[in-house]
């Protein structure tokens, strides 16, 4: 099971992997997004001073710049939709994969401590075995409660009772 384990830990990595490198792409298409923005603002400005200073030449390549712009915008709006939904498949897949880990760690923490539940039980039957036959094997008539009980008859002859040390 520590072996399946593994293999889970291995696949939530590859695919948090996986979902890390979609994501920086989702954002490196965002950053296009926004520079092509920028980008149209910037022709725009440029426009304007053409215009303004007759520069034809710089009119035309920024009326250019303006008319490619949206055309750059559509693709890159169109990509960055793809992009969402592998983002989308990827942290799905990267949840699956991380509850199939979870799942698997609560297997195997469940086996380890059933294992060490049966290894103390067999132990203290091993234990509770060896104690009972090391046991001496007292008379039916001779019991230890029956030596106790004429330990009491014969304290009640020689007097009061008192415990004795092992060193005795």
């Amino acid at each position: 099971m520590k072996r399946l384990l593994a293999l889970r830990r291995i696949e939530e990595e590859r695919d948090e992997t996986e979902l890390r490198k979609q994501r920086q792409l989702r954002e490196a298409c965002l950053d296009a997004l926004e520079a092509s923005e920028a980008s149209k603002a910037l022709a725009s400005r440029a426009l304007h001073t053409a215009l303004g200073s007759g520069d034809r030449a710089d009119a035309i390549s920024a009326e250019m710049a303006l008319a490619c712009g949206p055309m750059k915008r559509r693709v890159l709006q169109r990509r960055l939709a793809q992009l969402d939904a592998m983002v989308e498949m990827a942290a799905t897949s990267w949840q699956t994969s991380r509850v199939r880990r979870l799942q698997m760690e609560s297997l195997v923490e469940t086996a380890e401590t059933n294992y060490r539940r049966e290894t103390r039980t067999r132990e203290q039957k091993t234990l509770d075995g060896w104690f009972l036959s090391s046991r001496p094997n007292w008379p039916a008539e001779r019991t230890p409660e029956s030596f106790q009980r004429e330990g009491a008859a014969l304290a009640e002859h020689d007097g009061p009772t008192r415990a004795k040390s092992i060193q005795e």
